[in-house]
């Protein structure tokens, strides 16, 4: 696959049109130390970055979505994405809301409850967690992600939050739910480089890239 190894001092990345949290990932990074050019891959339109028809100088994409996967093995650019499990060109995956949740759960040494509240998710039906505010107690359906056990909540406000409760604390994120899942996504850059791996495979630098993104972690 094409540059397999570049400098992490001067990364080239490229956008997939795939939707906003795209673009807002895009955001994300471009202020990320390391990385020197943030494109988009058109067609597009974009008033902030480039577009550019081919991926050809990136060294890596973004994209979010079932067609992102094929798009970028077209292009011949290893992704970065917000899928469930790992597919053919992806070398990063679950950087989203649900896979930040995972990855707050992988550094507890025993989860009692892992959840995740956002506007963009459906109403639950099967028990109800108390979310810290703004969102409070909601509905939530438990479900599973790449596997393991994730309850999932609609957030009736702007707002979302993971939530991951262990036996001595619990740990969270709130924030805006489209501002989460675009720095969820955008935050995979620090995984890059080694293997393929998901992103509550790596949580450690994982957290650090998102909450230097913006995204802030507190524990009770």
């Amino acid at each position: 696959m094409a540059n397999e190894a570049p400098n992490k001092s001067n990364m080239r990345i490229g956008v997939l049109a795939t939707g906003e949290t795209a673009v807002r990932a895009a955001h994300s990074l471009s202020a990320h130390p390391g990385i020197d050019h943030v494109v988009v891959i058109g067609p597009a339109r974009s008033k902030n970055f480039p577009v550019v028809e081919s991926a050809e100088g990136c060294d890596f994409l973004l994209g979010v979505g079932p067609q992102a996967p094929a798009k970028a093995r077209h292009h011949g650019v290893p992704l970065i994405w917000d899928g469930e499990d790992e597919a053919p060109g992806v070398t990063v995956w679950g950087a989203s809301p649900r896979g930040l949740a995972l990855a707050m759960a992988a550094g507890e040494p025993d989860p009692q409850l892992v959840a995740l509240a956002h506007p963009a998710l459906d109403a639950g039906t099967d028990r109800q967690i108390r979310f810290p505010d703004p969102i409070g107690a909601s509905e939530a359906t438990d479900t599973t992600f790449s596997g393991q056990r994730l309850a999932v909540a609609k957030s009736a406000t702007p707002f979302a939050a993971c939530l991951v409760r262990s036996a001595g604390r619990s740990v969270t994120v709130v924030d805006d739910g489209r501002f989460m899942s675009g720095v969820t996504l955008a935050a995979g850059i620090a995984l890059v480089g080694s293997d393929p791996t998901p992103v509550w495979g790596e949580p450690y630098p994982y957290l650090v890239a998102a909450t230097s993104m913006g995204l802030v972690m507190g524990e009770g």
